[in-house]
């Protein structure tokens, strides 16, 4: 995946029965550190880092990449203020894995289905996306819970999710549509695509979001 939002992976091989990957340096800090550090980002670059995160996402899913483990720690913001879709560790292809496998990943950041081993598509990965612009928009996670059961439970529940506005009160009404879309229990409900989650957010153009992700329209 060759693209400005996404951490460039140059090489995936083994040696001597030990696997390895190489990919690009990024120096600067995880969207995770920085929201810890200033509990959550001005509305105006939220919006600006939320665009890019869709447009790296659309070039992964392009290429018939799944991320399957998006959070805020996998999320890099550079020296420049640049922004990296990093750790595809877990990446799949865009077939949709089900069972055990479709389970990996970090439950806090999991959707509904892939929670329960269903299964994974590109509307897992938006649903993750949705629980990360929640917390960049509102400095909070969506849901609180202990257990695998109690993120489930919660899950399973569109209307669990407090809305965004009640926590920030100067959120952009589209924003607070595009999140509580992600974040709908039947992936059918979510956005389409990472760039029609893009298109949705205020300002949307669907031809610049198309630009942005690599693509000719």
């Amino acid at each position: 995946i060759t693209h400005a939002n996404v951490c460039r992976v140059y090489d995936i091989g083994e040696v001597e029965g030990q696997p390895y990957l190489s990919m690009e340096y990024i120096d600067g800090e995880d969207l995770g550190s920085l929201l810890r550090r200033i509990g959550r980002l001005p509305a105006d670059k939220a919006t600006e880092f939320a665009r890019k995160m869709c447009a790296g996402l659309a070039a992964a899913h392009k290429q018939g990449v799944l991320h399957r483990d998006l959070k805020p720690a996998n999320i890099m913001i550079d020296g420049r203020g640049e922004l990296h879709i990093m750790d595809f560790g877990l990446a799949a292809g865009a077939t949709q894995l089900e069972g055990p496998e479709a389970r990996n990943g970090t439950p806090a950041y999991m959707a509904p289905e892939q929670l329960e081993g269903r299964e994974v598509s590109a509307q897992s990965d938006l649903y993750a996306l949705g629980l990360v612009f929640y917390e960049m928009f509102t400095g909070k996670p969506p849901h609180q819970a202990e257990t695998m059961a109690e993120i489930l439970e919660l899950r399973r529940s569109s209307t669990s999710v407090t809305n965004p506005s009640q926590l920030a009160a100067d959120i952009d009404p589209a924003v607070e549509r595009a999140i509580l879309r992600c974040l709908q229990a039947d992936p059918k409900l979510r956005p389409s695509s990472a760039l029609a989650l893009a298109a949705s957010l205020p300002g949307g153009d669907p031809l610049a979001a198309a630009l942005a992700a690599g693509e000719t329209p």
